[in-house]
């Protein structure tokens, strides 16, 4: 459980005491060494924005991946950001930002270290950063209200691809791109969290949403259970850390310790936590 203090929804850290109680999760390595800023160079030495620490960014708003409950941070990949900054001896500090926001960042060499926040290593976004190896995979779902009866598994393909509808996407997702390819006629209305395409769902204001498969079935399990996924598109979209472009020692120590993590268990136990194996 994280115990950090909510402190708004463009910015929220704090670093992080002691390991987690995860099987395999340890802290035997020796603090990694820093630099205050990304190097050009590409060195050997590991770069940080902060010395000791592992600053990552996030998008606390993608349950069960990363979210808040009670004012604490939660989720797969938080636990998960945890597990690699006590493999690597660093403390941890979390960023809670916008999603579209966390690759510009990670690419600017200043802001956060990594950004860990369900993002798909797509041809787009390898312009700009560099991705670890993949720490799981993932599909489309398509969510509408269950009382929707216009809208089913077996014809949305064209109820979603015509004029006057609107789909409810999360702004710079790969669910945007892929509503955008599959569904030209609709109009997409961007929202800046997964939860606010779910509640536009609610409201109105959309007919349907777009999402990833592993939010939609939580999502709809816990919060939004008149809403239904009614179609899971299989993309086997590959979920990865971005780093900086330059900073090779630290991608290299990243693949070492998810290999590790994933070897000794600590992926799997938090697979089943989240419930998304």
């Amino acid at each position: 459980m994280f115990k950090m203090k909510k402190l708004g929804a463009v910015a929220a850290s704090l670093a992080f005491a002691g390991a987690l109680a995860l099987t395999g999760c340890g802290n035997s390595n020796a603090p990694a060494d820093s630099a205050g800023s990304a190097d050009a160079s590409g060195s050997d030495t590991m770069q940080l924005v902060t010395d000791g620490t592992l600053t990552i960014g996030t998008s606390a708003e993608y349950e069960p991946f990363e979210y808040m409950e009670d004012g604490e941070y939660k989720g797969f990949d938080l636990e998960l950001a945890q597990a690699i900054a006590d493999d690597l001896g660093l403390e941890l500090k979390i960023e809670n930002v916008d999603f579209d926001t966390i690759v510009p960042g990670v690419a600017s060499g200043t802001k956060y270290d990594m950004g860990i926040a369900a993002i798909t290593a797509t041809p787009e976004r390898e312009k700009e950063v560099g991705f670890t190896d993949s720490y799981y995979m993932d599909d489309q779902a398509i969510v509408t209200m269950a009382d929707n009866t216009e809208i089913t598994g077996d014809n949305y393909a064209d109820a979603l691809n015509a004029e006057g509808v609107k789909i409810a996407v999360q702004s710079g997702s790969t669910a945007e791109a892929f509503a955008k390819e599959n569904f030209p006629n609709a109009e997409l209305v961007p929202f800046k969290n997964a939860t606010d395409c779910f509640a536009a769902v609610q409201s109105s204001q959309a007919n349907a949403l777009v999402t990833n498969r592993s939010v939609a079935a939580q999502l709809v399990a816990t919060s939004f259970s008149n809403e239904q996924v009614i179609k899971q598109i299989s993309t086997g979209e590959e979920y990865a850390i971005a780093v900086n472009k330059d900073n090779t020692a630290l991608l290299d120590a990243l693949n070492d310790s998810i290999a590790k993590l994933t070897e000794d268990g600590t992926v799997d136990e938090l697979m089943t936590k989240y419930n998304i194996k």
